[in-house]
């Protein structure tokens, strides 16, 4: 008797979250599928414990593919040259105040150091999710799966950077041939570079499903 009354509930409390969604998620079908990319890569979200409800879970099995438009290499290198000339700038204009006061540029270098690793890890791990030249070109750093990453991941990318151009910048090239378009250090901290990812062929029904699984996902947290 008390398993026939869960079993309504769990039934009930699916419809009213579908009926609740449906109108936001026709809303964002709208928004979703009027762009369409030329070079679309499919990767799998990685899938959450097995939910109590065969229903939701047929669904997840149905809407686990997700569309990424990874970003290429000179997009990349765009990025980078932007991001480089934010801080050229920045070292030219603290340049001069120093040498105003008679100190040596040398004394600098540190400094830069550290707010040039804080400025990559906390905007990338940020809800931006991308420096200043990525925001600019309309790209951002995600793990496999298109979420955010934490700021330990975002530093071990930083510093695995260093890696990437001591070996004669070979590390960074790797963006133009690899599968997910990634540079070495992309690879050793799991992250992708990507356009705002996109839902591609998603109808409405499977957008009411991916919403009530990632609600359902968000009240087991």
């Amino acid at each position: 008797m008390e398993g026939n009354y869960s079993k309504h509930e769990s039934k009930l409390e699916w419809q009213l979250l579908k009926e609740k969604m449906e109108i936001e998620a026709k809303r964002e079908f709208a928004d979703t599928n009027d762009v369409r990319g030329s070079e679309d890569h499919i990767t799998p979200r990685k899938i959450p414990p097995s939910s109590s409800d065969p229903e939701i879970d047929q669904c997840f099995h149905a809407t686990h593919s997700q569309i990424f438009h990874y970003a290429g290499f000179w997009l990349r290198f765009l990025a980078f040259v932007i991001d480089s000339l934010i801080f050229a700038i920045a070292g030219i204009i603290l340049g001069f105040f120093v040498g105003q006061t008679g100190g040596s540029t040398k004394s600098l270098d540190m400094p830069f150091f550290i707010i040039s690793w804080l400025y990559d890890a906390l905007m990338e791990s940020s809800h931006k999710r991308a420096t200043l030249g990525k925001i600019v070109l309309g790209i951002s750093v995600t793990d496999l799966s298109g979420h955010r990453i934490s700021f330990g991941r975002a530093t071990g990318r930083y510093f695995g950077k260093i890696i990437s151009g001591i070996i004669l910048s070979f590390g960074y090239i790797m963006a133009a041939f690899t599968t997910k378009k990634q540079a070495l250090h992309d690879i050793m901290a799991s992250t992708s570079v990507s356009y705002t990812h996109l839902r591609a062929h998603e109808t409405p029904e499977h957008l009411v499903c991916r919403l009530l699984l990632e609600k359902k996902k968000k009240k087991h947290i």
